[in-house]
């Protein structure tokens, strides 16, 4: 007696090669999205760490800045120290003003840890990024952003919210440059 295979059983095999090859396609493809995905996760905890760095960095300015208010007699400055300045506020991620989670210095302003410093954006022509300035009765501020319309003696000031930043308003107020040598 002949073994036959049934046009029944041929198909089943047919099948079964077909469900192989497409089984197959779909593991590679989900392997390649498993890397992919690793590789988009390995890129974001090295930009944590690089915003971490800078963080630790803008908070030993700060603690600088902190310390050197502390220890000095402010009364001593000369009045030629100060100069006008136009103040406005600015919030991160606002369509509205165009800005993003991400300043000028590229520090990450969506990190809880960021939202606590006091942070300003200025003319780099002006007052150069990482300086401390004073704002008088405002106090002192970081510049680690700038701004398109931040020209010249004017400075932004960063708020938690596009309400707090409109309410702060437009204001003409002096201000100072902290020398970093001094700190």
């Amino acid at each position: 007696m002949k073994d036959e295979k049934s046009p029944s059983h041929i198909l089943i095999i047919i099948l079964m090669v077909i469900s192989i090859i497409l089984m197959s396609n779909m593991l590679n493809q989900l392997e390649r999205n498993s890397i992919k995905k690793t590789n988009e996760i390995q890129n974001l905890k090295m930009e944590l760490d690089v915003t971490n760095n800078k963080l630790q960095d803008a908070e030993i300015i700060l603690n600088s800045y902190k310390n050197y208010f502390n220890n000095k007699n402010l009364n001593k400055e000369s009045e030629s120290d100060w100069q006008c300045f136009v103040i406005t506020g600015y919030n991160a991620n606002s369509g509205e003003q165009g800005t993003s989670n991400k300043t000028a210095t590229t520090f990450n302003l969506d990190h809880n840890r960021v939202k606590n410093l006091p942070i300003i954006a200025v003319d780099p022509e002006v007052i150069p990024l990482y300086s401390i300035v004073e704002i008088e009765d405002l106090g002192a501020f970081i510049a680690l952003d700038t701004g398109g319309l931040i020209k010249g003696n004017r400075i932004d000031i960063l708020f938690n919210s596009r309400s707090e930043a409109l309410e702060f308003g437009k204001q003409i107020m002096k201000v100072r440059i902290i020398e970093n040598d001094d700190v």
